[in-house]
């Protein structure tokens, strides 16, 4: 496995580009490359960084599934009401 970053080609877009659609996704990111550098900055061990940023990123998967799903839910809301507009949006009473 090689470290080198493969080069871009001239389509594909930046990070920031990317997740400009998803800024918690975005935010949560720029947090864990900060947790990283505040661990190595206090002497943190090469172990220690790996399970912390392996627990972060597994969190961040987590919350990028929910934020996928809720996306899915509106997206199929929308498709169903332009379907059949004369139906009701049926959703729990608070």
């Amino acid at each position: 496995m090689s470290d080198e970053l493969r080069p871009q080609n001239r389509d594909s877009k930046t990070l920031d580009e990317r997740f400009a659609q998803r800024p918690h996704t975005y935010r949560r990111l720029q947090e864990i490359a900060d947790q990283m550098d505040q661990a190595l900055a206090k002497g943190a061990t090469a172990d220690e960084a790996e399970a912390m940023a392996i627990e972060q990123i597994q969190k961040l998967g987590g919350e990028m599934l929910q934020d996928w799903a809720q996306a899915k839910q509106q997206q199929a809301l929308r498709q169903a009401q332009a379907r059949h507009p004369q139906s009701i949006k049926h959703i729990k009473k608070k």
